[in-house]
């Protein structure tokens, strides 16, 4: 058994209670107070120095080999959902309406394992590792301000790894690929202005849910007539709002839903074929609209050297069986793309083997037996990095 790996096991137990915490006490975006202090008193106890409070929440400590070379970061998300937990697990959430169900706090715990390991590793590697522990993916707006604070400075980051579990794979199996691996997400609000009136004269209106109506089947011809067939593309309408009464047609309707996109230049035609169709039905019928497009993040875009050179490190720490391909990209979006838009690097995912128990729904767990594959996949790719 390596020291790396042997390291790993010696700090499970640990780790596993770290979770076990972090899941009984999650917290939103923005606000992972508590988590924070977790993360840095543990990485503290293992002997760095650490940098507290980066764009609010954000944790960061650097391993110095001592030998110069150049920098790679590794990051873990931190933040939890606003989904009520329906379990039954002792650790289960304290906070009312608030769970970790996305398993971020199981790639909080993976990467303190990893850091814990490589602290007496040093001899190992040439260069810096920066642990990056970030705050509100789920809002896709952690990577982008803890980039904009200075993270991926002083030491200039060269590279960047981070990884995300996934219950559609066997548990500690690996699969990545070259370029997109996580849409691009754009989250849309559309306002149709018409002009209301009664329910039993409609023909006096503007009708803004009719015209709503003819929006949301005219914008599934952007899949099936705009686009080819081997291009992702998702453009989904989740609500539709309009009126108060059941005999009074309202002045107006809003649509809201999400565009997902796997390649810029698709993104940015579908987002234009979107708004043309829009304002195309609007105005045959007399109304205006208000197309507004928030909480966006581009696609993960992965590197192929870093890419690579990830694979070959999965297969060599957990054996060639254990690592799948990955023949097309994820549908939900993750906000490492930002890192990935700034410096080379991968984002990969290790399975947890719980098919039954999906993210984002209440019953979900992360699986703490693909903790030590995952953190020692993270540990050794930031070594062979180093070392390339």
């Amino acid at each position: 058994m390596s020291a790396l790996k042997l390291a790993i096991q010696n700090l499970l137990p640990e780790i596993i209670k770290i979770r076990h915490d972090i899941h009984a006490h999650p917290e939103l975006a923005h606000r992972e107070t508590r988590t924070a202090t977790v993360i840095a008193a543990t990485l503290k106890q293992y002997g760095y120095e650490v940098t507290e409070g980066i764009a609010g929440t954000g944790v960061c400590a650097i391993l110095d080999s001592g030998k110069p070379g150049k920098t790679v970061a590794l990051r873990a998300d931190i933040d939890a959902l606003p989904i009520t937990e329906q379990t039954s697990l002792d650790y289960a959430s304290q906070t009312q309406g608030i769970m970790h169900a996305c398993g971020h706090d199981g790639h909080t715990a993976t990467l303190l394992a990893a850091a814990g390991a490589l602290k007496n590793c040093t001899d190992q590697f040439r260069g810096k590792i920066k642990f990056i522990f970030q705050p509100a993916e789920e809002t896709g707006t952690g990577a982008a301000s803890l980039i904009q604070a200075g993270i991926l400075e002083n030491p200039r980051v060269d590279a960047i790894f981070g990884y995300h579990n996934t219950s559609k794979t066997k548990a500690g199996f690996f699969r990545t690929r070259v370029g997109c691996i996580h849409a691009a997400q754009d989250v849309f609000t559309v306002v149709i202005h018409g002009k209301g009136g009664h329910g039993a004269q409609p023909q006096l209106t503007i009708d803004p849910i009719f015209i709503g109506a003819s929006i949301v089947q005219a914008l599934q011809s952007i899949v099936s007539r705009f686009t080819t067939p081997t291009e992702a593309v998702v453009v989904s309408v989740t609500q539709f709002h309009a009126g108060t009464t059941h005999n009074a047609i309202s002045d107006t309707a809003t649509l809201n839903g999400t565009i997902r996109t796997v390649t810029p230049e698709i993104r940015q035609q579908v987002k234009q074929r979107f708004a043309d169709i829009i304002t195309g039905i609007a105005h045959t019928f007399g109304a205006t609209v208000d197309i507004d497009f928030s909480y966006s993040f581009p696609p993960t875009i992965n590197h192929p050297t870093e890419t690579e050179l990830t694979i070959l490190t999965a297969q060599q720490v957990l054996g060639t069986e254990k690592v799948l391909p990955l023949p097309d990209p994820g549908m939900p979006s993750e906000d490492f793309s930002y890192y990935l838009e700034k410096v080379p690097g991968c984002f990969f995912w290790i399975g947890t083997g719980l098919e039954h128990l999906r993210p984002h729904s209440v019953t979900y767990e992360f699986n703490d037996a693909i903790i030590p594959a995952a953190a020692q996949v993270m540990a050794q790719v930031a070594i062979n990095y180093l070392n390339t």
